[in-house]
């Protein structure tokens, strides 16, 4: 855990998956996720244009109408000045103002933001990107084949061959060739990810939902104990061990 100041307030933070609470890890990583696909300021509205102007042409119809109903979010987001980003990081709120929050429910999430109105946006961004970083990094670090950042890979290298076209750009100019390189990568960039609908029963938050449940449920018939109560690390350890163990011939897998 960490301490921190922002605007008037002080705070400790979960910033480590040895002390993280699993069902802050789930309420955190979707708003992350919401944020991500969703956004709530004035650039992600010009991103999901690009991205919706970019699926036309390309004729793909349907991900253009998941890219409007994301755009559509946004805007709402927007009008009533609800940040994902912000609630993500209320998340891992521990202590307020020597205040313990044990309520990660919607409702005090966003009594958390308000509270903290007084900081600078940029500030509270700082703090929540340096806690993912972290987070991301342990476990990355701990249980790389549950966190394989391959794609991640593949998308910086696209990113860093753009840079070098950019550069070549600016200094000289490009062939034909190069431009419709330069050309093809931003579009890969752009739409590297599908859009994930965020609406209606089988929305991507429902569904992330549903998976976390499940994976509960497994974890509860093979350990005999309440994952909801684990840590961060404890719960993807007992992941990881119950799919290794069931990789393991001879070894007696629990039934239901």
């Amino acid at each position: 855990m960490r301490d921190l100041v922002l605007g008037k307030h002080k705070l400790t933070i979960y910033d480590s998956i040895e002390e993280l609470p699993i069902v802050r890890h789930h309420k955190f990583s979707k708003l992350v996720l919401i944020d991500a696909n969703i956004g709530s300021e004035l650039v992600d509205f010009d991103s999901h244009m690009e991205r919706v102007i970019r699926y036309i042409r390309s004729k793909k119809v349907d991900l253009a109408e998941k890219e409007l109903f994301n755009l559509r979010q946004n805007v709402f987001f927007i009008q009533s000045e609800v940040s994902p980003k912000h609630l993500a990081f209320a998340a891992l709120v521990k202590k307020l103002d020597g205040k313990e929050i044990t309520d990660v429910s919607d409702e005090s999430l966003k009594k958390i933001a308000e509270s903290l109105s007084d900081a600078t946006v940029k500030e509270v961004e700082e703090a929540l990107e340096a806690s993912k970083k972290k987070l991301d990094l342990e476990l990355q670090t701990y249980f790389p084949k549950l966190f394989d950042s391959s794609s991640i890979k593949e998308y910086y290298d696209k990113l860093k061959r753009r840079t070098l076209l950019l550069i070549k750009k600016i200094e000289t100019e490009l062939t034909s060739k190069e431009e419709d390189e330069l050309e093809a990568l931003t579009n890969e960039l752009v739409l590297f990810s599908e859009p994930q609908s965020f609406s209606g029963p089988e929305s991507f938050e429902i569904q992330q939902d549903k998976q976390f449940e499940n994976a509960c449920l497994l974890i509860s018939q093979h350990t005999h104990t309440d994952p909801k109560k684990f840590t961060v690390l404890e719960y993807f350890n007992a992941i990881f061990f119950i799919q290794e163990q069931n990789k393991t011939p001879g070894i007696k897998k629990s039934r239901k």
